[in-house]
C-alpha cells in the first residue's frame, strides 16, 4: 500500500509545479498524468507567458538559444475594430516556448525535488476512510486499477475536472461540469506573408472585439494569427473568416499550419478546498478574463496552497476544509475578485457593434490606455473620475447617434455589475460557516450576469446551427 502526503491529478504545468514546490518543502508527492510522456501538453506548440510572473514563480526563462526558447517580445496594443486605432498597455515583456518541452521540463525539476510521475494513469474515482472522508485516489493503467492513499487529492486535470467532478453537491467545493458555452475555443494560424520585405511585429495586437489577435510563432513562422470563440472551433472559425480578415487588413499570407485548443471561460470555483482535496488550474477556471491563459494566473493560488498545505504537514494538522479555508480567502484578495470583477465589464464592452467601438477607441471612451494597462496587469483599478469621464463623452456620443441607446446601457450594467462582484467578494466568507449563505447570493448574481456566450453574434450561431 502506497501512501503519500499529495496526490496530484494532473501533470501539465499547474500540476508539475504544484508537485515540484511541495516536495521541495519535504512531501511525498505522486503525480499521475492520464497522457504518455510524448503527448503531454500538445494542443499547442508556442505558448507565451509574461516575464515578470515568470521571474515571481520561480519558472526556468533559459537561455536565449535554448531550443525550447523561441523568442522575447513587448506586450501587445490594443487595436480597435477596423485596425485604425491602438492604445498601448503597460510594459510586459513575454517569452514564448514550446509547451510540450517546457512542460516536460517542468515535470523534470519536480522528479528532481522527490515528487514521482505516473504516465498513462487515469483517474477514476476517490478512496474513502472509514469516515467518509477523501483519503486517495483509484487510477487505471495499462497494468489495471491502482490505489494510492495520500492526505490531500489535488486536481490539476485542467477543464475535464475529473477529481472535481466526481464530488457531491454537498462540498464547498462547485461540481459544475464545464460546457461549451463555458469554453473559449482557440484556433492558431501559423503564417508566413508572400512579401518578404513585410515587418511582421508591426502588426502585432488584440482586438477585443472579434477575440483575435497577431503575436509571434517563432522559428520557420512569420506570426501566428490566433481567434477564440464561445461554444465551438466552427464558430471561432467563422467570427475569423467573416469578420476579423473582412475588416482588418494584413498583408497577403499563406497558412503553414493550423492547432486548435480549449481554455475555460468562467467565472472560477467559489471554494477551492474540502476535507482531503483542493482544485487547482483550469479545473478551477482560474484563466485571465483578459485573454484565456491559465498557466502562471494558476500559480497565484498554487504558490498559497503550498504555503498553506506544507505548514499543516509540517504541524501535523489534518488537512480538512476549515484547516485549508485560508487559502480561499488569501486567493480572493491576492487575484480572485480582480478577476471575476472584470467579467460583467468584459462583457458590456464585447457586445458593442464593430462601428461603436471604432468611435469609442477615437474617443477614448472607455478603449484608453489606463484601462488597457490595468488589465494587462490583472489589476483593474477603475477611479471614479475616469468612469465621469467616459459618462460625459459617451452622452455626447449618443447625441450625436455614434453610439446606440442599448449598448450603453450593457455598458453600464457591466459597470454596475462589476462593483456588484467587487463588493461581494470583498466580503468573501473568512470561515466556511459563513460560507452557504454567501454562496447563494453569489449564485443569484452570476446567473443575472450570464456569460460571455451570450455576447456572440446571433447570425452565425443561427448559421452554425447553435442554439
Amino acid at each position: 500500500m502506497k501512501k503519500y502526503d499529495v496526490l496530484i491529478v494532473g501533470g501539465s504545468s499547474t500540476g508539475c509545479w504544484f508537485a515540484e514546490k511541495m516536495a521541495e518543502k519535504g512531501s511525498k508527492v505522486l503525480v499521475i498524468e492520464k497522457q504518455m510522456p510524448d503527448d503531454v501538453s500538445r494542443s499547442y506548440d508556442i505558448f507565451h507567458m509574461g516575464e515578470a510572473e515568470m521571474e515571481r514563480f520561480g519558472l526556468d526563462m533559459l537561455d536565449e538559444n535554448d531550443p525550447v526558447r523561441e523568442f522575447r517580445f513587448e506586450s501587445s496594443p490594443m487595436i480597435s475594430p477596423y485596425g485604425t486605432y491602438y492604445k498601448k498597455g503597460g510594459y510586459s515583456p513575454v517569452i514564448g516556448f514550446h509547451k510540450h518541452d517546457y512542460i516536460m521540463l517542468m515535470a523534470e525539476k519536480a522528479k528532481q525535488k522527490g515528487a514521482e510521475i505516473i504516465y498513462g494513469a487515469e483517474f477514476t474515482d476517490f478512496v474513502y476512510d472509514a469516515n467518509g472522508k477523501i483519503s486517495g485516489a483509484k487510477y487505471m493503467t495499462a497494468d489495471g486499477e491502482k490505489t494510492a492513499y495520500a492526505k490531500i487529492v489535488a486536481d490539476c486535470s485542467g477543464i475535464p475536472s475529473v477529481a472535481r467532478r466526481k464530488l457531491p453537491d454537498s462540498s464547498p467545493v462547485c461540481n459544475f461540469k464545464i460546457t461549451p458555452k463555458d469554453i473559449f475555443y482557440v484556433v492558431l494560424y501559423y503564417i508566413n506573408y508572400i512579401d518578404k520585405n513585410v515587418k511582421p511585429r508591426e502588426y502585432d495586437g488584440f482586438f477585443m472585439q472579434y477575440k483575435a489577435w497577431s503575436a509571434p510563432a517563432g522559428e520557420g513562422y512569420d506570426a501566428i494569427l490566433g481567434i477564440g470563440g464561445s461554444y465551438s472551433y466552427e464558430y471561432a472559425e467563422e467570427v475569423f473568416n467573416s469578420q476579423y480578415m473582412k475588416n482588418v487588413k494584413y498583408p497577403e499570407y499563406e497558412v503553414k499550419k493550423v492547432e486548435k485548443g480549449m481554455t475555460p471561460y468562467h467565472r472560477s470555483v467559489y471554494s477551492f478546498v474540502d476535507d482531503g482535496f483542493i482544485v487547482m488550474g483550469d479545473a478551477a477556471c482560474l484563466t485571465k478574463p483578459t485573454c484565456g491563459e491559465g498557466c502562471t494566473s494558476s500559480l497565484v493560488q498554487a504558490e498559497i496552497a503550498v504555503d498553506v498545505i506544507s505548514t499543516l504537514l509540517r504541524e501535523k494538522l489534518p488537512l480538512t476544509k476549515d484547516n485549508m479555508w485560508s487559502i480561499n480567502t488569501r486567493y480572493m484578495k491576492a487575484q480572485g475578485k480582480d478577476f471575476d470583477f472584470m467579467r460583467p465589464l468584459l462583457m458590456g464592452i464585447v457586445s458593442l457593434d464593430f462601428d461603436e467601438a471604432e468611435y469609442m477607441f477615437a474617443n477614448d471612451i472607455v478603449f484608453s490606455e489606463e484601462l488597457f494597462g490595468g488589465m494587462e496587469d490583472n489589476n483593474l483599478k477603475l477611479k471614479g473620475s475616469d468612469i465621469a469621464k467616459w459618462l460625459g463623452k459617451i452622452s455626447a456620443a449618443v447625441a450625436k447617434k455614434k453610439i446606440r441607446t442599448t449598448s450603453i446601457k450593457n455598458i453600464i450594467k457591466g459597470l454596475m455589475r462589476a462593483v456588484e462582484i467587487g463588493t461581494l467578494y470583498d466580503n468573501y466568507p473568512e470561515l466556511p460557516e459563513d460560507f452557504p449563505e454567501w454562496k447563494e447570493k453569489a449564485d443569484k448574481k452570476w446567473a443575472e450576469i450570464g456569460t460571455l456566450a451570450e455576447t456572440c453574434d446571433p447570425e452565425i450561431l443561427e448559421r452554425l446551427g447553435i442554439s
